[in-house]
Formats: structure tokens, sequence, C-alpha cells
């Protein structure tokens, strides 16, 4: 690492790609100065077209080359030849028709780090199909929710590229895995990370809860998710985590995911006393629709009785009490978290001006990122780069062997909940230790459901489990012995609580220099959110991203509550993808970008990645402000899609998505559905002035024949096109089903669980091609405290024994 630069300074890093998942994952590495040349394709690139496109191009040299020529081609090959990392998300096997697949470039550079992003993998039954947002979010039945008014039940176009970034952010994770792993083999690898395994992370515990009470029919019954039609919460965790409608007309999400803080709720909304009342006291978990129904009016009666304002009078004097407004926009720039911690930049750009944007991912003690380099003009590198000489690539000596790149590693988790914990997780299955430190009576996320234990099967996976009270001087002994051991710490708690515990980053750097010290959390560790109670809907609700989602509407209006309930059930958006995922995905690259730099010379250091600030970044490609910026494309009143070349369409049995933007989009539908002779059609004006048109045209013709013929014709074509599938059981369970395409891909396991027997899991979520899997089961509370205390810190069964009966470790 170059003194007094970013820790990635001195890397090469090359972009094949054009789009939008490449220059995302490509953005790490300019921000944290590595140098990065994007290739862009004659015209700029297609990234250029998106209203963020001075976020995503920022920091890197640009250079034009066409591919196809044989001289550009090889420009290209001597760039990624003399590179660290390549990064290429063209589709399942494109690179190598140029010339520029993995194994061309690694025979000349054995150290070299290749990271592919694609749709589905490069092999089995899916992985033709191209490599479309919404192609994705279809095949993964990630498309239905309750967001569109006239169209309740049915599926709807998503605005929000989360199966894109969530990609990009295991691709991100991957790299850095494998730049980890070089750093002691000297032997690079390639790195495969894509957008359906993104989704894969995405749900928390939907198909545990589906596998149970398929299992055991006669044990359980599933909870009902309320719908348009059935609209009453049913249970006491969806009424904690409320969506109200304020006195000045502004939507509200709640944040109350335990039991303290939903009674600390009911008691703001003046409830307490009706509570209290036995004929009430279990009216939120009520089998009862109409008892469910009537507490439900009453809460949003008190919710609709303040404004926004006054609610914030509530959340300054009570700290269990929260809720986040629906914002739109950038208005995320100014929340005042993101202000404390200023994660909204402004760059200088020579001919927009100012730009405000998302600051780096990562906030970093030691070696902060840089975000005030814009982006460069098309071809703006192009002398600089065509006259380097061949760099000389060393020699690697030796043959690379499999491994698992974290082994060695040992990851002290104090996390809670999701959205850091399956950070850790996803890094456990790599080869790292977790030990995941639990209260006595557990991580909550256990108990979030009401099927105990199931709720935090994957945030268990792989990771050694001690119960103990940190807070007691024994227990807090206990943990600090561990950590002064560790490599990494990752702490999720809400800002002051590891102060209290006295194991904040500071006291435990002190102990352990050469610690990286990750917080995951969900605001920050200190500013005015940092107490704040951080939940997915919560955060999906203050970031914007809901209300991209669908969620958020109608605001600013006079509405009934028979209206309120209607739109309530709405409000939270299609499932989409998870908050407390996407959260998770980037807490991972935090901790890994943390460990590459101490690689690299860096020493310890604390980092920081916040749930708030990873929604920025996913909403990325439309959060940003700059004189002249465009309007943002939306979709259309119905949600069906963008324009008549990105839209759903009901074929004869059922719905199908069609993607086809662009010339080249364009040009390869017509050409499968002969559609190349009408001049209305035939340029990209005359297809947007006559876009009704050409929507009627093709829904006439999609409706002729099945969604699976369509699939397969048009894909063969090179048209993105999938059949819609649902979302049966709930949001993700599809993707576990045995024979479901991730089955197919080769991307499940079957593990077993201390409690459930056989579970089915996802493998590595990003996978290296030296890459050994470690897919460890769940675990019970505190089932690994004795061999931990035993084999780690040498505690002998007396000392366990008598900490475990003056009540300091469990179970």
């Amino acid at each position: 690492m170059h003194q007094g630069q970013g820790c990635l300074s001195g890397l090469q890093v090359v972009d094949l790609s054009t789009n939008l998942a490449s220059a995302y994952t490509t953005l790490l590495f300019a921000d944290y100065g590595a140098e990065v040349v994007q290739i862009e394709r004659p015209g700029g690139s297609p990234v250029r077209s998106l209203v963020g496109w001075p976020f995503f191009l920022r920091g890197k040299k640009s250079i034009v080359l066409d591919l196809k020529d044989p001289a550009d081609a090889a420009a290209a090959r001597q760039l990624a030849e003399g590179s660290d990392v390549v990064v290429e998300a063209f589709g399942a096997g494109r690179a190598a028709t140029f010339g520029l697949g993995y194994e061309a470039l690694r025979a000349v550079n054995p150290g070299l780090v290749y990271t592919s992003i694609t749709g589905f993998g490069h092999d089995g039954a899916s992985s033709h199909l191209q490599c479309y947002d919404a192609v994705v979010m279809a095949k993964t039945g990630s498309m239905y929710g309750n967001v569109a008014p006239n169209r309740p039940g049915e599926p709807v176009m998503l605005e929000s590229p989360s199966a894109t970034i969530a990609a990009a952010l295991l691709a991100q994770q991957g790299a850095l895995l494998a730049l980890h792993e070089r750093a002691s083999s000297g032997f690079g690898q390639r790195v495969d990370a894509t957008m359906i395994q993104g989704m894969l992370a995405q749900d928390p515990w939907n198909h545990v809860i589906k596998t149970l009470t398929d299992r055991y029919p006669d044990a359980f019954t599933p909870m009902a998710v309320p719908t348009r039609e059935r609209r009453v919460p049913t249970s006491w965790l969806l009424f904690g985590l409320l969506n109200g409608y304020s006195r000045d007309g502004r939507w509200m999400q709640f944040a109350h995911a335990t039991p303290r803080q939903f009674d600390a709720f009911v008691r703001a909304l003046g409830m307490a006393e009706l509570r209290a009342d036995p004929a009430w006291a279990d009216a939120p978990d009520s089998p009862d629709d109409e008892r469910r129904d009537a507490w439900w009016s009453r809460m949003l009666e008190g919710v609709r009785s303040r404004t926004t304002q006054e609610w914030q009078e509530v959340f300054d004097a009570e700290e269990h009490v929260f809720a986040e407004i629906y914002r739109r926009g950038t208005e995320l720039f100014d929340h005042p978290q993101i202000a404390h911690e200023g994660q909204a930049v402004t760059t200088v750009d020579p001919e927009l001006g100012a730009v405000r944007q998302m600051g780096p991912l990562v906030k970093m003690s030691a070696t902060p990122g840089d975000a005030t380099r814009p982006a460069p003009r098309v071809d703006e590198h192009r002398a600089e780069l065509l006259a380097r000489a061949r760099p000389a690539v060393a020699p690697v000596a030796g043959t690379p062997s499999r491994s698992r790149p974290l082994e060695g590693v040992t990851i002290v988790d104090l996390g809670t909940f999701y959205a850091g914990p399956f950070g850790s997780t996803m890094l456990a299955d790599q080869g790292a230790t977790v030990i995941k430190i639990e209260a006595l009576d557990g991580d909550p996320i256990r108990f979030q459901t009401s099927m105990p234990e199931v709720s935090g099967v994957r945030v268990t996976q792989g990771k050694k489990s001690v119960a103990v009270d940190a807070f007691r001087p024994e227990g807090r002994e206990i943990v600090v012995e561990l950590i002064r051991g560790a490599d990494i710490v990752l702490h999720t708690y809400r800002g002051g609580v590891a102060e209290r515990m006295g194991l904040d980053a500071e006291r435990m750097r002190a102990l352990n220099p050469n610690l990286v010290y990750h917080h995951g959390v969900g605001y920050g560790v200190s500013g005015p959110y940092s107490r704040r109670p951080a939940f997915a809907p919560t955060i999906g609700a203050g970031s914007g991203y809901a209300q991209r989602c669908g969620g958020g509407e109608p605001e600013g209006v006079d509405l009934s509550l028979d209206e309120i309930k209607t739109a309530s059930t709405a409000v939270g958006g299609a499932p989409a993808a998870n908050p407390d995922a996407l959260s998770a995905l980037g807490v991972a690259v935090g901790v890994m970008l943390g460990l590459v730099a101490r690689d690299r010379g860096a020493g310890g250091q604390i980092t920081m990645t916040s749930m708030l600030a990873t929604m920025g970044h996913v909403l990325s490609d439309e959060l940003i402000e700059y004189e002249g910026a465009p309007a943002a494309p939306r979709v259309d009143p119905d949600k069906l899609g963008y324009s008549a070349t990105y839209r759903l369409y009901r074929a004869s049995d059922d719905w199908v998505v069609l993607c086809a933007p662009g010339e080249h989009g364009w040009a390869r539908l017509a050409g499968a559905l002969e559609l190349d002779h009408d001049d209305r059609f035939a340029t990209a004006a005359g297809r947007g002035q006559h876009d009704a048109e050409l929507a009627a045209l093709l829904a006439e013709r999609l409706a002729e024949r099945p969604a699976s013929d369509w699939e397969e014709e048009l894909s063969k074509a090179g048209v993105g096109c999938a059949v819609v599938a649902p979302m049966a059981g709930g949001f993700g369970t599809g993707l576990f089903e045995p024979g479901g395409v991730c089955d197919q891909l080769g991307m499940l396991s079957t593990v077993g669980h201390p409690i459930f027997e056989e579970l089915r899991r996802s493998r590595q979520l990003v996978t290296l091609s030296r890459g050994e899997a470690s897919l460890g089961e769940g675990s019970t509370i505190g089932q690994h405290t004795d061999e931990v205390l035993r084999d780690l810190l040498g505690y002998d069964a007396d000392r366990i024994a008598a900490l475990r009966s003056s009540g300091v470790i469990g179970p």
C-alpha cells in the first residue's frame, strides 16, 4: 500500500463491461485508491445513460475499445493481462469470445483475480437468460406485491436494481476474498457472483418456516400475510412494524420488533390501559380478525392524531419508540444521520459542476475512501493507456491449490438480528472461524417468529455460539480474551452499548492493535440516530427504497381510516429485496476491505457500514443531484413497465417479462418477432412516439402462446424474457425448492440442525474457483460455550462449571 493513499492504492483494475453491475463493483476499488480502467464501447458506456452515471464512474480512467475489432481487443487484453483484478459482466461465456476469458488471461498472469457477474451462472438450465434485473426478479418470484391499485395481487415492475446491486456487492466481497488469499499464496483465481445468488441472501426465514410447516402440517399453521383482500395484521410483530399515516399526510414506518419496544409504542399511543384490560390484552395476537381489526383501528387513529413533528418529539423523549417517514427522491441526502456522518458528498465535475452523491460505502479510520475525483470524459485516457508498455508479470512459484480463503481468520460476532450477523455468516462459509457472542437468552432474532429458533437459523449457520452475560465482569473477561486473539470484531449494537459493556473499539484495539473492528450498524455509532432501532422496514422507508419499490402512496391528502388500512398493506412496496440482507452484503464487503487493508500494511483499524448508507448505494442509479440532471425513468401507473420493450405482458397462460431496451435489444426482438419491417418502430424516437401502439402489438402477439414458449424462443434470440414465477409460500421460498432454479444450478446444500434435523441452505453466495466450502449448520443458544472456553481460552471443567452455576455463561 502506498503511504497516505487509499488501502487499495497500487492495484490495477480493468472493467471490461459497460453495465451497472460491473460499474458498481469497480467503484469500490476506485474509491479506495486503485487505478480502475473503464473500457467503454464506441459511443460510450450505456451506464452514462443513467442519471447516476457520475457516481458509478467517478475516479476511473476511460478508454473506448470496440472488442469486436481485433486491434482493440488486443489492446484490452494487454491492459487486462497486466492488472490485478479484472471485472466482467457480459453474460455467460461472452468474454471468452473476445479473447478475454479467464483461462486465456491467467495463462499470462497467474496472479490475476478475475471476477465475473452473471444472472444465473455460466452453466445450467437458466444460464442462457439475459442478465436484466427484471428477468432475475421474475424467475425468483420477487415481482408480486400489493402495490398496483388497479391490479391487486398481480406482478409489478420494480424500479430499484436490487438484484444487480446485490450481485455487485457479492462480486466486491469475492474479489476481496481472492486478494486476501493471494496475499499468502501468490495466485489469483476466478470469482463468480450471480444476481440470483444476490437474491438468495434476501430471505431471513421464510423458506425455513415453509419447510417446517410442510414437514409438520399438524403442528404448525403458516401465518397469513396481510393483503388488500385480507388486510388485518396477524401478529404483535406486524402491529409493532406498523405503517401509519400522520396528521400532516405522510406515511410513517414504525420500528418496534421486540416486546419492550412494542410495549413502549402502545404507551405512546395512549393504549396502555386498554391493553391492561383482560378483554384486550391478547388482541394483537388474537385469532379473531374482528378483534385485531379493532385494535388496528385504534393504533392507526393514534398515529393520525399527531403530525410528523409531534411524533418526532415523542421519539426524542422515548428511546424505544421510533418511526421513519417514507422518504423519496434525494431526501436521503438531508437525513440527519447521513449529514452527521458526512456520507453525502459533493464532487466538482468539469462539465456538470457540483455533483451531490453518496460517499464511499465503508468508513475507515486509517485508510478512508476518496470520492472527490470526478467521472472521466469518454475516452479521456486513451493516449495514456495505449502508450503503456506491456507490463512484466512476475512468475509465481508452485502450484495453486484449493483452500478456504478465510482459513485461520477469527471473527468475534457481537451482532444481533440479520443485517450484521448474516454478513459474518457469509464469511463463515468461506472458512472463517466465527464466534457468535449471545446473551444468555439468545439473539432476539431467534424469537422473531412464533415458532422459536426458526428465524435464527440462517444467522447462526457455521458459527460457534457462546452464551455469556457480557455485562458482568467475568463475562466481559471471556469476551475480551476472545477478542485479544481475534482478527475481526463485528459489532452491531446501537450507539453507547459497547461502551457500557467495556467492549468498544478503542479499548479493544488498545488490547489488540492488529484488530479490524467493524461496526455493522443501522445508522451509526454516534450522531442523532445512533441509538434508534433499525429494522428492515424502517430503513427501507427512511432511505427511500420502499418508495422506489412502489410504497409511500398516496401522501399529502386526506384519507379515511378505511383508505389508510387499504393503502397500508401496499405502502411497504413489493418484496423485491430486503434492506437487512442488502446491508449484510455491505457488512461482508466492509469486513473484507478492512482485512485486505491489513494485508497490505495498514494494520488494524475501525471500519463501519450502516444500513442507511448501504441503501443509499443501492439507490444510487438515481440518488444524485446536479444541474440539468435528467428525470429518472418511471414505470407506468399500472406498474407494468417502463416502456413497451421493458414490460410485463400476459401470455396465453401466465405473465411474462420482456426486456429489450436500446438498439441492440430492439434489433433482436424485432428480428425474432418479424417487426423490423414496421417503420414506426425503426428508431428509438419512433418507438417512443408510438410506445402505446407497440405495447398493444406486443401484448397481442405474446398472448398467442404460453409464457414458457416465449421464454425459450426469445431468450435464444438474445432477448431478455422470463416467465414470472409465483411467490407461493412467501418471498424467497421458491428459491430453496428442490428441483427449482437454484437447486438446478447447484447453489443449495442440505445440512443438519440440532433442533430441526435436515434443512436446505444456500452454499457460498459467491464462489471462488479454488475455494472450498465451509457449510455449517445452525446452532442452539450457547451450544459451543464449553468448547470455546476449553479449546480457545484453556478453561478447565471446574472453572466452566463455576461460571455456569453463577449465571455468567449458559445454557
